[in-house]
């Protein structure tokens, strides 16, 4: 199953605070996704001063990393519509909503994704 990447796991690679080795190993061999959906959370929070980010060029960094980019479709925002109300945030409610229309496997930190998907990696911090 491929993998999509929440954004927080994003974040943490790019500032090379990935603690995890086994998940590192994983997502250096099988490779995975993120999402243009991390990339606009990044942005906003860095502009509301929550997040202090490598460089302004986050896309860029991120592509530079050899991930896949999933974008955002109208099928992806339509199947928010069939999340239960668990989760308010409206980028996590995306990305979870991604990774069901597409059959991905999400890796997160956050473990209320599991109430959404059966196949979401919560990975401690």
């Amino acid at each position: 199953m491929k993998l999509l990447l929440d954004t927080c796991i994003v974040y943490d690679w790019l500032m090379d605070e990935m603690t995890d080795d086994d998940w590192i190993k994983r997502i250096q061999t099988e490779g995975a996704m993120v999402s243009a959906v991390s990339v606009w959370e990044m942005a906003i929070k860095n502009a509301l001063g929550k997040l202090p980010l490598p460089s302004i060029e986050i896309a860029q960094e991120i592509q530079a990393q050899g991930f896949s980019w999933l974008n955002i479709t109208p099928f992806h925002a339509q199947t928010v519509l069939e999340l239960a109300d668990y989760h308010k945030d409206p980028f996590d409610r995306l990305l979870i909503a991604q990774a069901k229309y597409e059959s991905l496997q999400l890796v997160t930190y956050d473990a209320i994704f599991r109430a959404y998907l059966e196949n979401s990696a919560i990975l401690k911090k």
